[in-house]
């Protein structure tokens, strides 16, 4: 409400306390936490954070609306909100549904995610909870349209967890691709050629450029982009490739110019984020693993590493097998998925939260020459086989493995491949008795029950091994 003072019920008929509502119900808007300071303004951003203890700066508006409904409701009461699907993930989950969960509140009935019954093309979640006297009227819990015993503020039917950490084993294995912050830095393959044919020594300084694009659509993760790449040097420095200092100074320069930070105003002719530590990491491997950051299908793949690799990529220093089996199988999916957040109905990858905190099997179990590398070897040398074949991308390819009512021969050995790398993961754990699921998406209801079981078995002992080795790292921290 606009001016909830104008509706509120007094305690009592009296003016000596303060009034509350009993319930709350609407439909909040859509915006995501960046977005928040450019329509509304720095210090309206500013306020929402000091307002909500434990906000996050980029959270979703959304989040904050959840806070209010909660101030407004007083000690008692229940609220129910059409909010964005994202409420239940990341720095939103935590401003918003967390901290009203830990403070008592119980969620009643959810829906985690259902497309907006009008025109928009959005997807939204559902939220009922209540509140101190408010919950002894809860008779059962219902999440999806099933009645569950509990439901957490990540919207599964489990108790509440703590959130997992991040573990020191993972440090600088994972890395955030290039912020150019210039569209001008790119060029064409026909660009490229007619600068290098006009000076042989601009080669130097034009390097291929990786995105999403690259990884998830074309067969074989070929380049069709390049950029013009200063690194770190002084202007003086970039002097040295005038052709190619010129075009940044008409294609970037201007924007640059507007930019808010000042840094990337004067440093226009360098991206506006170099990322140093990734190139420096990969630059001796025979290659690396990327995934797109925003992608409908968790795909992991190796690629060649002299590249420039785009903000929409996640690049990893790993060569090795059996670690691309471990993040590509059902050990490290639901974990993904659930720490992660969501663009629309694709993934958004988030390393902070789901790479680095990730348990990893034992190192004997990762070493070469293992079952487990064995299995990651088979399905990645038969994916990229099918995918050049078939002139189909990662994305494409998913597509097709993932719906049931595609049977071929070719499409059956890859699904065989997948579930038996699962089967080599989850024995790495020590997890045989856990059977995971066809990669198939659920033809039925008992299916779709079936997975939610397997991922709620598969991440209770995801979140004790990850506060197992935390521990185990503070020990060590302690003793040293």
């Amino acid at each position: 409400l606009e001016f909830p003072e104008l509706f509120l019920e007094e305690p009592g008929g009296g003016d000596d306390g303060p009034r509350r509502f009993d319930a709350v119900i609407g439909n909040q808007p859509y915006m995501g936490g960046f977005q928040v300071s450019g329509a509304l303004g720095d210090g309206y951003r500013d306020w929402l954070l000091r307002l909500h203890e434990h906000a996050h700066g980029n959270a979703d508006y959304a989040a904050h609306f959840l806070r209010r409904a909660r101030a407004l409701l007083g000690e008692d009461g229940a609220f129910g909100l059409i909010t964005t699907n994202t409420v239940y993930q990341g720095d939103t989950r935590a401003t918003g549904l967390q901290p009203l969960v830990r403070g008592g509140g119980v969620l009643y009935h959810a829906t985690r995610s259902r497309p907006w019954p009008g025109e928009a093309a959005v997807t939204v979640s559902v939220v009922h909870a209540a509140f101190g006297r408010a919950i002894e009227g809860v008779a059962r819990r219902v999440l999806d349209g099933r009645v569950v015993p509990v439901i957490n503020s990540r919207l599964r039917p489990a108790p509440e967890r703590d959130d997992p950490a991040r573990l020191e084993a993972n440090a600088g294995m994972s890395f955030l691709g290039s912020k150019i912050y210039g569209q001008g830095f790119i060029l064409s393959p026909a660009e490229r050629e007619r600068l290098i044919a006009r000076r042989e020594e601009n080669a130097r300084r034009i390097v291929p450029y990786l995105g999403g694009e690259e990884i998830n659509a074309h067969p074989r993760h070929a380049y069709h982009r390049y950029v013009i790449s200063f690194g770190a040097m002084s202007l003086e420095e970039a002097a040295r490739w005038p052709e190619l200092l010129e075009i940044v100074r008409e294609r970037v320069k201007p924007e640059r110019d507007t930019n808010r930070r000042a840094l990337r105003r004067r440093y226009w002719w360098r991206f506006g984020e170099v990322a140093p530590a990734l190139y420096e990491a990969i630059r001796p491997l025979p290659r690396c693993l990327v995934l797109s950051r925003h992608s409908k299908h968790l795909a992991f793949t190796f690629v060649d590493p002299r590249a420039v690799f785009s903000e929409a990529t996640q690049v990893f220093p790993i060569t090795c097998d059996a670690r691309f089996a471990v993040l590509q199988s059902r050990a490290h999916e639901p974990w993904a998925r659930l720490l992660s957040s969501s663009l629309e109905d694709r993934l958004r990858y988030s390393a902070s939260d789901c790479f680095e905190t990730f348990p990893f099997p034992d190192a004997h179990a990762l070493a070469p020459g293992g079952p487990l590398g064995a299995a990651g070897k088979a399905l990645f040398e038969a994916r990229a086989r099918y995918m050049v074949e078939t002139e189909r991308g990662l994305t494409k390819t998913y597509n097709l493995l993932k719906d049931p009512a595609r049977r071929c021969p070719r499409l059956q050995r890859l699904r065989a491949l997948h579930e038996s790398m699962d089967r080599a993961a989850l024995a790495a754990y020590g997890w045989e008795d856990l059977r995971p699921p066809p990669i198939t998406a659920p033809r039925s209801r008992a299916e779709a029950r079936a997975r939610e079981a397997f991922e709620d078995a598969l991440l209770d002992r995801l979140f004790a091994l990850n506060a197992a080795r935390a521990a185990a790292e503070r020990r060590r921290r302690g003793s040293a």
